[in-house]
């Protein structure tokens, strides 16, 4: 389905640690590299100022935080994105995380290849 109506906000309005849908509506959600996500998270920070993040995994928020993302500080959510915005998520690839052995690992050293990178859009 298009929605060719649809004005796409020039920026990501946040940087996640996963796809995080808190509002009804209608998203496109697709895989791009992850260097072509940090690097674009990069960019749009060094033209228009930081952008929110919500990770809380250590070495997730230091990938993101030297790109200029800024943390929206414990226990904060994210409230979700408006028609026309769109965020970034940065999840662990599947098969490369330490919960299939027994539980989550907060502490999990990752690297940028240990990640996978998710462009969500709210159409409507």
């Amino acid at each position: 389905m298009n929605h060719p109506e649809v004005v796409l906000s020039p920026k990501p309005i946040a940087v996640l640690s996963t796809v995080v849908i808190p509002v009804d509506g209608t998203y496109r959600v697709e895989t791009i590299s992850t260097q072509s996500g940090l690097s674009a998270l990069e960019a749009h920070c060094q033209e228009d100022g930081p952008i929110l993040h919500y990770i809380g995994h250590p070495a997730t928020k230091e990938l993101v935080e030297v790109c200029g993302a800024v943390y929206a500080g414990p226990g904060v959510l994210f409230a979700g994105l408006q028609t026309g915005q769109w965020a970034l998520s940065f999840p662990i690839t599947q098969g490369k995380s330490d919960r299939t052995r027994g539980g989550s690992a907060p502490h999990q050293e990752t690297t940028k290849k240990d990640l996978s990178c998710r462009r969500i859009t709210r159409l409507a």
